[in-house]
């Protein structure tokens, strides 16, 4: 599909353009579009689509100089602020304000009183990213998303005697890991399997799943199933505080239902992928592009679409998780480690394994908030993260920090999971 490819095409371009640090003429875009909109319309079509290659660099570059902003970060600066609560652990709260992107500020009281999405007035001192708090002042979230996230977790608390297993369930089921331990951080960011935490597009692509399932023995396979599948995802979207990986996921997911359910063949999920990404870069106006977890997860799904394999055997779908565990280690291998100091090597085997496990206490702490369900879904959350928790320390690891040496060897085994991905056919793809 020649859309398809040439979509994929500028966004690529558009995405390289952002993130690679030039600048220099980036504001000719606006003069060469027109002109790559006349080569073709002239029937030069080569030719205006290698212009709008051009266009689409240079745009991207122009885009990230235009985003660039100062910050009060660096500022030594003490008063009271008024703040938003970006995520919480049991040592803090990350808050955000207008004055400066983000601080930590640290404090157990601090982390009990607040969730994300609350508001605080803190009297206290900002000092390069960080926050000493004097007193603060918790101001409770009005909006509909955050009180109903806010209900389950406290919900999943009551019900679940382990604290380890309903702060999991709550982490997996509406994204809120405020109460995870840190011993329970640590065992997964040991075993590279952190992002198992963060809502994504395995989380939404699992409770589609069985909704679909759900919905079709209810009301069949026509357009009232796909319609009701929308609607869990797009209220499991909402409540979960729409993050960008969820956003993504949703957004994507959304496209291939519709798209399959109206035409009966399986979208280009490369035409996919690059709508979800024009989609939210403008609804985010360009936010979503310097989002850590949207680049972690945009960057996953893309090399699952290029370098991902299924494996047609008995036991193909271990290896078809095992390998796609292995090409996002490695595509992401250079992110992970600046941004987290460091990537795990048993992540591929820990991703695994922690697959069934997840399901498992996705599906019994979603039945622990079911009435007549609810004692026998906390006894088997409890015992099934329980397991998963002592499988998981059986596998913690050293960490790998990327080196100079490394960026080399890097992009060689990007190509040999090319080459192995897919020998015949591979073009499809793109197309």
């Amino acid at each position: 599909m020649v859309l398809s490819k040439t979509l994929f095409l500028f966004t690529v371009l558009f995405l390289a353009g952002y993130y690679t640090p030039f600048q220099c003429f980036s504001q000719i875009w606006i003069a060469a579009l027109p002109a790559g909109i006349i080569l073709i319309t002239a029937g030069l079509r080569k030719g205006g689509i290698i212009v709008l290659c051009s266009v689409s660099f240079l745009a991207g570059a122009n885009f990230n100089a235009g985003s660039i902003t100062i910050t009060g970060d660096s500022v030594t600066a003490a008063g009271v602020w008024r703040c938003r609560v970006e995520t919480t652990t049991t040592a803090g709260a990350v808050l955000s304000n207008n004055a400066w992107n983000t601080v930590w500020a640290s404090g157990r009281q601090l982390s009990g009183a607040v969730s994300r999405g609350d508001s605080v007035i803190i009297i206290g001192s900002v000092n390069e990213g960080f926050m000493d708090s004097y007193t603060f002042h918790p101001i409770p979230s009005s909006l509909l998303q955050d009180r109903l996230r806010k209900a389950v977790s406290t919900g999943l608390s009551g019900k679940i005697a382990s604290r380890e297993a309903s702060s999991l369930v709550s982490a997996l089921l509406v994204g809120e890991r405020g109460n995870l331990p840190q011993v329970v951080r640590g065992v997964f960011r040991d075993t590279g399997t952190s992002h198992l935490l963060a809502l994504s597009g395995m989380h939404v692509g699992i409770l589609s799943g069985i909704m679909l399932a759900i919905f079709r023995k209810l009301f069949g396979k026509g357009w009232l199933s796909i319609l009701s599948v929308i609607l869990t995802i797009f209220i499991y979207v909402f409540v979960s505080g729409a993050r960008a990986s969820t956003a993504r996921a949703g957004l994507m997911l959304l496209l291939v239902i519709v798209v399959w359910q109206s035409s009966g063949r399986r979208p280009e999920l490369l035409f996919v992928w690059s709508v979800a990404v024009i989609v939210l870069t403008a609804a985010s106006r360009g936010d979503v592009l310097n989002d850590t977890g949207a680049q972690m997860s945009f960057g996953a799904v893309l090399s699952l679409i290029i370098l991902g394999k299924q494996f047609r055997c008995r036991a193909g779908w271990i290896l078809s998780i095992a390998f796609a565990g292995v090409v996002v280690t490695t595509a992401l291998a250079p992110l992970v480690s600046f941004r987290y100091g460091g990537l795990s090597p048993v992540a591929p085997v820990a991703t695994v394994i922690s697959f069934p496990f997840m399901l498992t206490t996705m599906i019994t702490g979603f039945m622990t908030l079911l009435g007549p369900f609810a004692s026998a879904g906390s006894l088997l959350s409890e015992w099934s993260v329980f397991i998963w928790l002592a499988v998981l320390r059986i596998l913690e690891s050293g960490m790998i920090i990327f080196v100079k040496w490394m960026y080399w060897v890097w992009p060689l085994c990007l190509i040999a999971l090319w080459l192995f991905s897919r020998r015949r056919g591979f073009g499809r793809r793109f197309r």
